[in-house]
């Protein structure tokens, strides 16, 4: 399986805060401007420069060209755009699952209840 530690091209996505910065980008790109997506995300508008800067920097690809005043996204930007949402598809998946744990408690390293004994969690694991 691939992992971002196992292959150099995709440690460029551990470089900076990915996430912000995909965030940044499918705002900008959904609303049509770097302050509306500032104000959506609740940052000062040079934040969303930023992250869209470093996030085509670390990607080596152009995201962005400016006509008059609106940023118009590229072909690539929009590809990208097309993978942020299977990622935020992909986290709304892990949220769903982690939400299971933290609402009744239960998984593989929950906490078992006060005055429970060691026989009665073996039997409850199944190793008695």
């Amino acid at each position: 399986m691939a992992t971002p530690l196992t292959l150099p091209a995709l440690r460029r996505y551990l470089r900076h805060g990915t996430l912000p910065q995909l965030a940044a980008l499918e705002a900008v790109i959904r609303l049509g401007s770097a302050t509306r997506a500032a104000q959506a995300l609740c940052v000062a508008q040079p934040t969303i420069s930023g992250h869209l800067k470093k996030l085509g920097d670390a990607l080596g690809v152009r995201l962005f060209v400016l006509q008059g005043k609106r940023l118009v996204p590229t072909p690539a930007a929009l590809a990208l755009l097309d993978a942020t949402d299977e990622v935020s598809a992909v986290l709304a998946r892990c949220e769903q699952t982690l939400g299971n744990y933290r609402e009744d408690g239960s998984g593989p390293h929950a906490t078992p209840p006060t005055g429970t004994s060691d026989r009665e969690l073996a039997l409850s694991a199944g190793r008695a």
